[in-house]
Order: structure tokens, then sequence, then C-alpha cells
């Protein structure tokens, strides 16, 4: 079956919407590591007492009184990549396993070692819904160096699955990625095209291990991640154009960017990353 133009754009703009409204609801993160909301949780588990295998782990624990961090977060992540990259999984899972563990964390007060367990629990859960049969528990459990067993992944899957209220499949940055790019131009060289793509995935795996991008919509972050990807092509391998005419069909589909605080934030730090980590040398004085 054969598209109009027209009949194409709709068909985006109606996935987009209906990612848009997923992100809005049941997958916003709050900034559960402000001493505000850390707070609140504290309060709120002040009087509980240990019902099953995970609060046992906490409280036989020595660290129960030690708070999560952001570098926590970022190492953990870091570990995801290096295992998701030595199982030859889809690198995706990892934001999808993120945003399981930011959303469980964010309802609950926990130590060290249960934020261990979350975060490896978010990973299993996103490999066996998202990478199905490509890693057995027991290499699973081995990742783990006999911290934990089998039966603490198992019951923190099913404390977490509770906790996010069954909502397991988030619209990541990549995807919308994906469909931001059907907007790019056709016009641009297949090579350049395919470039700004890569470089566009590759933002987006930056912000999904920095604490700073957890807050922030998928779709902000996708969309700044292409616009820095055409932009650090620079203006001889890209015609500036093509930049202006995605911007157009953005802004056609609803999304304003000009009254858009958050895509620019996550424009300004994405590009402060990629500059900082000393990454692949633009294509802006490419002849």
């Amino acid at each position: 079956m054969v598209f109009t133009r027209e009949e194409y754009l709709i068909e985006i703009s109606q996935r987009l919407k209906g990612m848009r409204n997923q992100e809005a609801s049941h997958y916003v993160v709050p900034d559960y590591l402000a001493a505000e909301w850390q707070q609140r949780l504290r309060k709120a588990t002040d009087a509980a007492c240990p019902q099953n295998n995970i609060s046992a782990i906490a409280w036989a624990s020595d660290d129960h009184e030690s708070q999560i961090n952001k570098l926590w977060c970022e190492k953990i992540c870091e570990w995801c990549y290096q295992v998701v990259d030595h199982f030859d999984l889809n690198r995706e899972v990892v934001s999808v396993a993120m945003s399981y563990r930011d959303r469980y964390l964010a309802t609950h007060t926990i130590n060290r070692r249960i934020f261990q367990l979350a975060a490896m629990t978010a990973l299993h859960l996103a490999i066996k819904l998202h990478e199905q049969g490509k890693l057995s528990m027991s290499s699973f459990i081995d990742l783990s160096r006999g911290y934990f067993m089998e039966e603490h992944i198992v019951t923190m899957d099913e404390v977490m699955l509770q906790s996010l209220g069954w909502h397991v499949h988030p619209p990541t940055p990549l995807a919308f990625c994906r469909d931001f790019m059907r907007l790019v131009s056709g016009e641009i060289e297949p090579g350049a095209r395919r470039d700004i793509s890569e470089l566009a995935r590759f933002m987006t795996e930056l912000s999904v291990c920095s604490y700073w991008f957890s807050t922030k919509r998928p779709s902000s972050i996708a969309l700044a991640a292409v616009i820095s990807a055409i932009e650090l092509h620079g203006p001889c391998r890209v015609d500036p154009r093509y930049k202006a005419e995605f911007l157009t069909r953005v802004v056609d589909l609803g999304i304003d960017i000009a009254c858009n605080d958050e895509v620019l934030a996550c424009y300004e730090r994405l590009r402060q990353m990629y500059d900082a980590g000393g990454y692949t040398p633009t294509f802006e004085d490419t002849p």
C-alpha cells in the first residue's frame, strides 16, 4: 500500500500523539532524589516492618540509612550497557529498564543493596519483556557474583510490576527519535541522513545515564537529539534549509519548539555532554 504524503504525515502525527500522551501520564518520573521528595518517602515508611524477602534484605544490611544519589544512578546505568553489549542485546532495553528503575525508586525509600537489586531486576524485567529468551535467569544471577539469589530477583519482579501498575512499555527517547527522523527530508544525501540518525541515537543514549534527564519527557530529549545531530554535521554536509524544514514539520504537528523550555534545556545539556565527552569530531568543516 502506497501512502500519500498527507497520509504519511497523519500516521506519524498519530503515533507521536499517542506516545506523548503516554509520557505525560503513566510514565512521568518526578525528581525523586530531591530532599523534599525523599523526606516524604521516609515519613511514609518510618513505621514499616519487614514483610517479605526484599524488606529482609534491606533490614539485614548495615547501610539501611544510606540514601541513593545521582552517582549510583549513573554507575548502574553504565553497568546495564555493559551487560547488554556483552550479551549482544538491543541497547534500547537499558532505557526501558531505567524507566522501571526510576518510577520504582520514586515510590520507595531504599538502601544501597536494595537499589542494586531494583536496578538489576529492572534490567532483567526489560530484557524478559523486550528481548525474550535471550538471557537466562542463571546467567543473570551470575552477574550479581553471588550478591543476590534467584528468589530475590523473582520477588522484586513481582513487587516492581505491582509498583509500576504493569505499565511496562514506556515510550523511549529512541522511539521518538525514530519517528522524528521520518520528518527529516529525504532529499539529504543517504549517507548523511544515516549518520544523522546514528548520531541522534547516540545522543539519546548519552541522556539515559544522566539523572538530569530522568525527569524530562522522552520526546523533548529525542527532539533535542535530532536537532543537535543535524547541526553537528555542519552546513557543508547538510544544508541549513533542511533543519528549518524539519522544525517546520515538527511545529505543524503541534509541538511549538520556540515556547518549549524543556526542549531547549535538553538541547543545551546534550551539546554540553557531547562536547565535554570529546566524542567523534563533528562534520562542521567537511567540504
